[in-house]
């Protein structure tokens, strides 16, 4: 399944996430148009994150606007502000104005865009557009840079594994090593262990997980209903597992005891109805599903794991 902007504030947080998804607005715009340019974000931007064109003459302005969940008053007055900028400055003369936001507008967004966008085309003679998360993507698929910036290598790698294993008939129940060029160290499950401080046994943890998006990829690929059912019913029951221990505990620091028991109680109960499924799944996939919900931000290994991560990950800038 292809990634989109969301992955973004699930890995980066979201002020990380703001910093990326300019980025990669710039970088996708650069391949797009040979002369356009990013300016450096600062009190004197102009109202300018990428532009088009040449100072001496018109140029085209993308305004990136890091908007994941809703566009409502608060989000409309930065709107404002950042077209008054450019409309108004007297460093250079304004040809078209584009909002970059990485979400799809709801029916009352789509409206408000509509009828704000009429006003100000309009009043001041300058076209205004939109690219919004379907238009962005296609642009960063269309130069390639979806592959880095969602992490989709990783992605590229399980099909190839997968079409191997396929094609000499080998069973996929066995557990497998991780690829040389496999890096895991800057997903988002990894920097959960470490800001709970679980920096041993990495390499482990780092195989449980490589297998259950081996399993993943498998039952994904053959797509038959019951399957993606079974799957989804295992991700919820070893969610359930995991809260349940994770209400019993209060360290916000360390998650060492709290992976070791929630490890514990699915060695308990494999095998057992709780975790009884159809699908051939071994113990150490069932404990990697647990780190690919930690990559999804669903669950975490210290009290309040989410303020946790935003603070290490400051830490370690």
């Amino acid at each position: 399944m292809a990634r989109d902007f969301d992955y973004l504030l699930k890995k980066h947080g979201r002020e990380g996430s703001r910093q990326v998804f300019e980025d990669s607005c710039a970088k996708a715009f650069s391949k797009e148009f040979e002369d356009a340019y990013p300016i450096e974000c600062n009190p004197g931007d102009e109202g300018i994150d990428v532009f088009v064109g040449d100072f001496s003459d018109e140029i085209v302005v993308y305004q990136c606007k890091c908007f994941f969940y809703e566009i409502g008053d608060s989000q409309i007055n930065q709107i404002n502000a950042s077209f008054k900028k450019a409309i108004e400055s007297k460093k250079y003369k304004l040809k078209k104005w584009f909002l970059c936001v990485p979400k799809s507008l709801t029916i009352d967004e789509a409206k408000w865009w509509s009828n704000w966008k009429k006003r100000k085309e309009k009043k001041f003679k300058v076209e205004v557009g939109l690219m919004d998360s379907v238009k962005l993507l296609n642009l960063i698929k269309k130069h390639d840079l979806h592959l880095e910036l969602f992490d989709e290598e990783e992605l590229i790698m399980l099909n190839q594994i997968l079409e191997e294993l396929a094609s000499k008939k080998q069973s996929l129940k066995e557990i497998f090593d991780i690829p040389i060029e496999m890096d895991f160290s800057d997903k988002l499950f990894t920097l959960k262990l470490k800001s709970a401080k679980i920096n041993e046994h990495l390499d482990v943890f780092n195989k449980q997980f490589f297998n259950a998006e081996i399993l993943t990829k498998e039952v994904e690929s053959r797509n038959i209903e019951n399957e993606l059912k079974e799957l989804k019913s295992l991700k919820s029951v070893l969610n359930e597992v995991w809260l349940t221990q994770y209400m019993l505990y209060d360290d916000v620091f360390d998650g060492n005891r709290l992976l070791a028991m929630v490890n514990k109680r699915i060695e308990d109960l494999n095998g057992t109805d709780t975790l009884k499924t159809n699908l051939e799944v071994s113990s150490s996939e069932k404990k990697g599903i647990l780190h690919q919900l930690a990559d999804e931000c669903t669950i975490g290994w210290v009290r309040n794991y989410k303020n946790r991560l935003i603070e290490f990950l400051e830490e370690n800038k």
